[in-house]
């Protein structure tokens, strides 16, 4: 651990009438130790600590520095001249405190680091050595760790939103963005202070990269106390450090996430916001808040991110199509689609023979409020599809709707006591006899028991129908006139298909 003399100078809260710095090569040191009136050679990295005028000649090697007291410049090398009622010794002692204060703080962030302690310990090592809040987040904006106090009136609401919400609203992404803000923070390469128009509060910027690609922004916010260039250079310091721990944290995604996948995702998952809050989201996503939405899951067999990645790009060539990253699946959000149902079967279609995986797509509701619904609608069609062993690997929820209520049941019996029992008698009377009685009375229950609708689904002459009516009567007398039996009978007819293709643990 280096640090420059603008760094002593502002920790050991020097004024301009006190010290005079004078640091052109801006060199960093390591060490501390007494200026010896036999000294003939400054030695790179140590920085120097005497008393009075310079009387010596010396040999300054590259990156030496010195520090006076009560004495002036000009320097051979970088430093600093302190005017003060100090002893020499109490300057010296001052300045060693404070190389061993900022050495354990970086050897307690190496440690933290080192044992995988997470990054909201790292976070609050870094707040501490900087004297500021500190905010990390990935390079899609999502907060990986932020230490600072919760309420503070010169907060702006950006800094709150990153605080509460876990996340940069995208309506403020796209602001950045659409006024080269973004692309100018991006752009540095080491730490810069900001002074945005989004954001109020200026803050030192740090770009974590790793070869190349954006990680990750690691910003000290200046909440507590004026930012100074001291500040920035500690930043400096400290931004390879917290590239190590995101790096090595078992959770860090690599993969960049879409600017609004997080407020999707939110939504996803049902997260009460504010009406104001989603509007401003969704006029953003240059989507309308009360259109019609559809919302389909893709869950592939095996994870493979450049592949994923392939899909969710193919996705969003679909007319406004906004897909997310969501517990190993991809999911995307469709606008309106529904109202072509083919159309969007047979581009799903198109693009599942691209993937090893199943397909789950939900009913379309207007509302982009009732997201979380239509996602449990696209997860419950895929479970259920997958219980029924269907042929197909993409599955309608309302193909499957009405297996829905019985997926909380673990055992058959469970759902057989549900089951009209003269609907059983039927099923027993085909198994033993070769008939079908169980298939006629669903296909005329079906037609709302009209007799040559019936029998045409069924390629029957209508007097066989009748006689297989009478024949059901006979087995057992339903009461087709009451609307509560008719509809009991089309509920067992719904169990026991589940019950043909479901799997069961044993009873």
């Amino acid at each position: 651990m280096k640090i420059s003399l603008q760094i002593i100078w502002e920790k050991l809260n020097f004024n301009t009438a006190e010290a005079v710095l004078e640091a052109p090569d801006h060199s960093v040191f390591s060490d501390v130790r007494l200026l010896s009136p036999k000294l003939t050679t400054l030695k790179s990295g140590i920085l120097y600590v005497g008393e009075g005028l310079l009387g010596n000649e010396f040999v300054c090697e590259a990156g030496s520095g010195l520090c006076l007291l009560n004495g002036s410049g000009p320097f051979p090398c970088d430093g600093l001249a302190i005017v003060g009622d100090y002893s020499l010794f109490e300057l010296f002692n001052r300045i060693s405190q404070l190389f061993y204060e900022l050495r354990t703080q970086f050897e307690q962030l190496i440690e933290a680091i080192i044992q995988k302690k997470g990054l909201q310990q790292v976070v609050e090592i870094i707040s501490k050595i900087c004297g500021n809040p500190v905010y990390l987040v990935d390079s899609s904006f999502k907060v990986l760790g932020i230490h600072g106090p919760k309420t503070m009136p010169e907060m702006s609401a950006n800094w709150r939103r990153l605080l509460n919400d876990g996340y940069l609203p995208y309506n403020i992404v796209m602001n950045l963005i659409e006024s080269n803000e973004l692309q100018s923070m991006e752009s540095g390469r080491c730490a810069d202070l900001i002074v945005s128009k989004f954001f109020y509060t200026p803050f030192i910027n740090y770009n974590m990269r790793y070869k190349g690609k954006l990680q990750g922004h690691f910003f000290v916010v200046g909440m507590l106390k004026k930012i100074t260039p001291g500040d920035v250079e500690l930043t400096n310091l400290a931004g390879p450090y917290i590239l190590d721990a995101i790096r090595s944290d078992p959770h860090f995604q690599t993969t960049r996430g879409r600017y609004y996948e997080h407020f999707i995702i939110d939504m996803l998952e049902g997260k009460p916001m504010q009406l104001a809050h989603i509007k401003n989201q969704v006029s953003a996503l240059k989507l309308d808040l009360n259109d019609g939405y559809t919302v389909v899951k893709i869950n592939p067999n095996l994870y493979d991110e450049l592949q994923n990645e392939q899909i969710s790009r193919q996705l969003e060539q679909i007319n406004g199509c906004k897909p997310v990253f969501y517990k190993n699946a991809i999911v995307a959000v469709f606008p309106k689609l529904q109202r072509q149902q083919s159309s969007l079967i047979n581009k799903l279609k198109t693009l599942s023979k691209s993937i090893n995986g199943t397909i789950g797509i939900s009913d379309e509701i207007p509302g982009f409020a009732n997201l979380h619904r239509l996602y449990l609608q696209a997860a419950t069609a895929i479970t259920l599809g997958q219980q029924l062993a269907l042929s197909t690997t993409i599955y309608r929820y309302q193909d499957v709707m009405r297996y829905h209520p019985f997926l909380g049941f673990d055992k058959k019996d469970e759902l057989a006591v549900m089951c009209h029992p003269g609907m059983l008698i039927l099923k027993t009377y085909d198994a033993e006899h070769d008939t079908k009685f169980v298939q006629t009375l669903e296909t005329y229950l079906k037609h709302e028991r009209h007799s040559l609708p019936t029998a045409a689904a069924l390629h029957i002459h209508r007097n066989t129908l009748s006689y297989r009516l009478d024949k059901i009567d006979q087995l057992f007398s339903f009461n087709l006139d009451d609307a509560f039996e008719r509809e009991r009978i089309l509920l067992t007819l719904n169990i026991l298909s589940y019950l043909s293709h479901a799997s069961f643990s044993a009873e």
